[in-house]
């Protein structure tokens, strides 16, 4: 290793390693918070492995599994994959800011603090979800991109970036299928330099074993899929609200302005206002300077970026978006940033932006990372202002009083066998919030598609599948919904009411009830 890498380890390595230790340190022991219902959903599908699910790749419950397997079912073990995953994309990000630097070492800390800063990236590297590991893989593979035209530039070998960026697409397709709108913006960016990498050294060993690899990755997904019928396919499909048949009342005629316009004010909101306003002002910066040296590596890091945040508005187009869709954009436009704030640094503008855009990211971090105790406190002081907004406390805390208070209503009804009668839920998430809150982690059913919703991968496991043949004639304790849904949609000997218990902020119907058999349907 040079010197000149040796003076930039301390500002790529240690943001995200102060981060990584105090996420572990005040989430996993000082302020620990429940499991959100992916976070569940995606432990249940740990405890069922395989190539892919229904709606997601294999990666998260890969990595859960591994991590629970050596450290137990607690919210840190199912967590620490998505920890690791931010860490890796910070350290990405960090040394792609000292491929852009032209040297400068404070252009570095501007880009490792600034992906820091994000507000998407602090949010979902503290919740185990798909995005955080996609976009780790994502930053690699465009870290990786950048140094296959330099090592091209400087007539070395580019064997190991291309497999490294095949390797990096294939694990984050693993994660979200997104990845490869970042793999489409790769190519683009490295389009102009085609000729030159052709004829680099490496390039031919370097494009088969990145391509094999990126195959790799993408063969456990294609291959569960064709196994069954492509349910992901139609998942996708049921995103976009494309018609099912003649029958289906769904077009594609509506429209509304404030879905484009919702979708571009998420873009600038996820990553926190002030620093996506650094972001263009780095980009538009970068246009007006078409002959600086670093001009094809910069072009990359954007066109890293492009194709899915030009993808996802056209899909506001047809329907509503999610804030996360677009995630993994934002990593790539960290050195535009950084660009901007390294260059006016020495006007009070610029210094004012960047000190705002530190204040509000620890601000952010410190409420995450303390979300029981301050998440409260802020709650009691906006409400005291009548201020209407919500903390989304309920998502991480109260499962287990709540499956404490469903099980407690099962033994009242049930005596002691209630304490191990099968519960079959509505939803996806209270499926896996029940499954993980549960002493015992029991195996509980979701009914989704048998009250006439769309099928979840509980459908895929032959565990969890609904109605299940050992079900049939038991003591069921069914969660949600209301009992005329349950009546018309399923057929039982008996169904009597246990109250309800509140989850999430809202109230959920709780019922015991025994369900027919076919035999004993056939014969009435």
């Amino acid at each position: 290793m040079t010197d000149r890498y040796r003076s930039f380890l301390m500002p790529i390595l240690l943001p995200p390693f102060v981060i990584l230790l105090a996420r572990i340190l005040f989430q996993g022991f000082l302020f620990p918070i429940e499991l959100s219902g992916d976070e569940a959903q995606y432990w249940d599908w740990s405890r069922h492995l395989q190539l892919s699910y229904h709606t997601k790749g294999p990666l998260i419950a890969w990595l859960i599994a591994g991590m629970t397997s050596m450290l137990g079912d607690s919210e840190i073990a199912i967590r620490l994959g998505s920890y690791l995953a931010h860490a890796i994309a910070g350290i990405a990000v960090g040394f792609l800011g000292m491929q852009l630097c032209g040297g400068s070492r404070r252009f570095v800390w501007l880009t490792a603090i600034g992906f820091q800063c994000i507000v998407a990236y602090q949010i979902a590297g503290s919740l185990m979800t798909v995005d955080m590991t996609m976009v780790a893989g994502w930053s690699v593979a465009t870290s990786a991109a950048v140094a296959v035209w330099q090592r091209s530039r400087n007539g070395k070998s580019i064997l190991a970036p291309l497999v490294l960026c095949g390797f990096s697409i294939g694990i984050a397709f693993l994660a979200k299928y997104t990845a490869l709108l970042g793999l489409l913006g790769i190519l683009i960016g490295l389009w102009p330099q085609r000729r030159r990498l052709l004829q680099s050294p490496g390039a031919g060993a370097g494009l088969l074993f990145g391509s094999l690899l990126l195959l790799a990755g993408l063969a456990p997904v294609v291959l569960w899929n064709a196994e069954r019928g492509w349910p992901t396919i139609q998942h996708l499909l049921g995103h976009l609200e494309i018609p099912n048949g003649a029958d289906d009342p769904r077009t594609w005629t509506e429209f509304h302005i404030r879905w484009p316009l919702t979708y571009l004010l998420q873009v600038f909101i996820v990553p926190g206002p002030l620093l996506a306003i650094t972001m263009v002002l780095g980009i538009c910066k970068f246009r007006k300077q078409p002959d600086q040296t670093d001009l094809p590596g910069f072009r990359i890091a954007l066109w890293s970026a492009i194709p899915v945040l030009f993808f996802y508005l056209l899909i506001s187009f047809k329907g509503e978006t999610e804030g996360n869709w677009a995630v993994g954009a934002l990593a790539s436009l960290v050195p535009f940033a950084a660009s901007w704030i390294d260059a006016n640094l020495s006007r009070s503008t610029g210094r004012w932006i960047s000190r705002l855009i530190l204040l509000r990211a620890t601000l952010t971090l410190m409420l995450i990372l303390t979300l029981p105790w301050s998440g409260i406190l802020l709650q009691g002081g906006l409400d005291r202002f009548d201020i209407s907004v919500s903390i989304p406390l309920h998502r991480v805390i109260g499962h287990r009083q709540f499956a404490e208070e469903v099980r407690r209503r099962s033994i009242e009804s049930l005596g002691p066998t209630g304490a191990s009668a099968p519960i079959v839920c509505n939803y996806y998430d209270l499926t896996a919030i029940l499954a993980y809150s549960l002493p015992e982690q029991p195996i509980v059913y979701c009914a989704s598609v048998a009250l006439g919703s769309r099928p979840s991968a509980y459908d895929d496991f032959a565990e969890t599948r609904f109605p299940h043949p050992d079900l049939f004639g038991k003591d069921l304790i069914l969660i949600g919904a209301n009992q005329q849904l349950w009546n018309d949609s399923l057929q039982f000997t008996a169904i009597k009411s246990l109250g309800s218990a509140i989850q999430r902020g809202r109230s959920r119907s709780i019922f015991h009830a025994r369900l027919r058999s076919p035999a004993t349907s056939k014969e009435r």
